[in-house]
């Protein structure tokens, strides 16, 4: 039993840690403002405290423009599949707090799920070892003891901790970024925008990444609907080693089979 409530805490304080480290790291790096000031484009703030800009630089023919309340954009979004890649920096020593391996160097790990907003707010998150389930009203977490243990809804799930428009806004502010072209990104067709190379070379001492360190970033903005598909923030020596590695992927988004399901492995 304390066993159980002492591994719960770390992943409370584990998935705490990623959050802010997401956050304070990149969003707080970043201009809040487009270029120009007062007198240039505005900016509207994103939801977690980033900012999209309604004109970034170098937007190709205007299109821009479509930058504009990016994050916020996901109110239209009913429900959507999830998975992000953390590696380096302070996200390797964290593996440690997991138990596993690969703790070390620029090793990776995964979080990845399902989440419904309407018509009802629900979410299934693995991390690692760790399986996470909030579901009418109740949150299910399995720690690797064989089963789930069930308690009351906190009120804010592991969805909304890393919960879209949250995630996006933590990659910087987007008059960082240049509109380079068009494709299909997570079967959908996108707009595609990468970060100038000194976008994030400020924050290389927090998330301790090496002066030598190149940046790169590149954000996928769905042509239908205005709202960011995939993010990702790279970080690599100059002899090739990740030092630093963010990204954020969203697929299925309002897709049928997007469904979230009390699990049947429920500790008594």
């Amino acid at each position: 039993m304390f066993q159980s409530v002492r591994r719960q805490s770390r992943t409370l304080l584990v998935l705490s840690a990623i959050t802010a480290i997401a956050l304070s790291g990149c969003s707080g790096n970043s201009s809040t403002s487009a270029p120009g000031g007062a007198n240039g484009s505005a900016a509207s703030n994103a939801p977690g405290g980033g900012a999209v800009a309604s004109n970034a630089p170098g937007g190709g023919g205007g299109g821009a423009g479509a930058l504009t309340g990016a994050a916020a954009a996901f109110a239209t979004i009913n429900s959507y599949k999830f998975s992000m890649t953390l590696a380096g920096g302070p996200y390797s020593s964290m593996l440690s707090m997991f138990g596993g391996a690969g703790a070390s160097g620029g090793a990776a790990f995964s979080i990845g799920g399902t989440v419904t907003v309407k018509p009802e707010k629900a979410s299934d998150v693995k991390i690692l070892t760790m399986h996470m389930i909030s579901v009418g009203g109740f949150d299910y977490t399995d720690l690797g003891m064989g089963g789930f243990s069930k308690s009351p809804s906190s009120g804010t799930s592991v969805g909304d901790s890393l919960s879209p428009s949250l995630m996006f806004s933590s990659f910087g502010s987007m008059s960082d970024y240049s509109k380079v072209g068009s494709g299909n990104k997570n079967g959908l067709d996108a707009d595609h925008y990468q970060a100038n190379s000194s976008a994030f070379a400020a924050m290389g001492p927090s998330l301790q990444v090496p002066a030598d360190a190149t940046w790169t970033g590149d954000i996928w903005i769905a042509k239908n609907g205005g709202y960011p598909v995939s993010a990702a923030i790279l970080a690599k020596t100059s002899g090739g080693t990740v030092s630093f590695q963010m990204t954020y992927d969203i697929t299925n988004v309002n897709d049928a089979s997007n469904k979230v399901s009390v699990p049947t492995n429920v500790l008594p």
